[in-house]
């Protein structure tokens, strides 16, 4: 009897359950796109931030006390400390070396040129680098052994790479042993042009160089000089060695795990010790990093990664608070619907209760007919927004949105919950209708 009184409502009022249908569809179409954009976006919006520089500095753990005036480091030969150039690539040997997009070495020292003092700064500008082969085998406590795979044998990385914003009035060096690039700044006081040659003087040695561009960044750089790493280390008499690696990492946002692992990893259970180091939190890729390369330090670049972090976190809130409008809208159509149906229906409603239909049978057909709107929009709903969802991730980050496989199930529950949720006051009136005042049409 009820499946028959639910087709024959449905078939009767078909453009009231179309409009019901149609606003948790809209609905559902956006919670599934953003969902979908939510739950995908972190990688996305990282590579996005990336460009804007590393977020991570491995520095030697005994780092030499350093002077610094007018963006000049200072520090005696005997003083200084490095790490080795070879060592480099151990970088993408770590458990989230998948997650390390571009690194750079720099070994910088002051130098002479035209009279002047500037900071020259050695470094990779666009380099390939052999990686490590083979599977890697992490070994924890618990006794799990985690094996990482990777296809890639060869890596471009450089100083081009975790700079992409850098503006080179010219071009970057193509000829490394003997091409440099010169700050703004420096520049304008040497009156340089791309083309020029510049003759810098480190101790007892001079080089030339010829100006390939002038770089312009804003900051310190622009007082500096830029030449390829194995030029430096000739000029300083330091082959083989950096002073500190600049790394660009995609991490995810610190929650209550990375927060306890920050302050002392080696206390956290061994259980959640794993789930720490398994995770691509700032600090497990810090703690990883000093594993891998001997003798160094990890620090993080605070201000970007916290940046960084700040910006997801708000940016999936908004996005969950569109959703919860969006979907609470749809319950308010649903409602509207409900509400628009059970003062149609009234006289049918009474004849049902005076033939011995009791409250909760009348509220069952009702509540059925929304779950009904919930699950057919909240069905077309999914399927368009997961179309939206790959046409935000192409126009907007260059790249296809993975939908989560628990995105459309998760949308269908808050479709059907949203329909059920906006029919309970019409429900309830329907359930609570007198059948003598309805039958003599009050």
């Amino acid at each position: 009897m009820l499946p028959r009184l639910l087709w024959k409502s449905v078939r009767g009022r078909k453009s009231r359950i179309a409009l019901a249908s149609a606003a948790v569809a809209v609905a559902a179409a956006l919670a599934s796109a953003l969902l979908s954009v939510a739950l995908d976006i972190s990688e996305k919006v990282a590579k996005e931030l990336r460009a804007f520089g590393a977020n991570i500095v491995v520095v030697p753990k005994q780092d030499a006390l350093e002077v610094e005036i007018g963006g000049l480091r200072y520090a005696t030969a005997a003083q200084a400390t490095y790490l080795a150039e070879s060592d480099l690539p151990k970088l993408k040997t770590i458990f989230w070396g998948y997650n390390i997009v571009g690194f750079a070495p720099f070994l910088s020292a002051p130098v002479e040129v035209g009279g002047t003092q500037a900071l020259l700064v050695g470094t990779w500008l666009d380099r390939e680098v052999l990686l490590p082969q083979g599977p890697r085998k992490f070994t924890f406590s618990t006794g799990n052994v985690r094996e990482v795979k990777s296809e890639e044998t060869r890596f471009r990385t450089g100083l081009k790479a975790i700079a992409p914003w850098w503006k080179v009035e010219g071009r970057w060096v193509e000829d490394a042993p003997a091409e440099a690039m010169i700050g703004s700044a420096l520049a304008s006081r040497l009156g340089a042009v791309p083309g020029d040659r510049v003759s810098l003087r480190a101790d007892r040695t001079t080089r030339a160089f010829r100006i390939a561009g002038i770089v312009r960044t804003g900051g310190p750089e622009e007082d500096q000089i830029f030449v390829d790493l194995a030029a430096a280390q000739a000029l300083l008499r330091l082959p083989g060695k950096v002073d500190r690696v600049q790394v660009s990492a995609l991490v995810k946002p610190d929650d209550a795990l990375a927060i306890r692992g920050k302050r002392n990893p080696q206390g956290l259970p061994p259980e959640e010790y794993e789930r720490w180091y398994c995770s691509p939190y700032i600090d497990a890729v810090l703690y990883q990093i000093e594993e891998a390369i001997p003798g160094a330090k990890a620090k993080a670049v605070r201000q970007v990664a916290e940046a960084e972090g700040a910006f997801l976190g708000r940016l999936t809130l908004t996005m969950l608070l569109v959703t919860a409008v969006a979907m609470a809208a749809a319950g308010l159509g649903v409602m509207a619907t409900m509400t628009t149906t059970v003062l149609e229906r009234r006289e049918e409603i009474g004849l049902m209760k005076a033939i011995g239909a009791g409250p909760g049978q009348i509220a069952r057909q009702f509540l059925l007919e929304a779950g009904l709107c919930g699950l057919v929009g909240g069905a077309a709903g999914a399927g368009a927004g997961l179309a939206l969802a790959r046409l935000i991730g192409t126009r907007v980050f260059q790249a296809p949105i993975v939908p989560s496989p628990v995105t459309v199930p998760l949308v269908l529950g808050l479709a059907l919950l949203v329909a059920l949720l906006g029919a309970v006051l019409p429900t309830r009136r329907a359930a609570r209708l007198d059948p003598v005042v309805t039958l003599r049409g009050g």
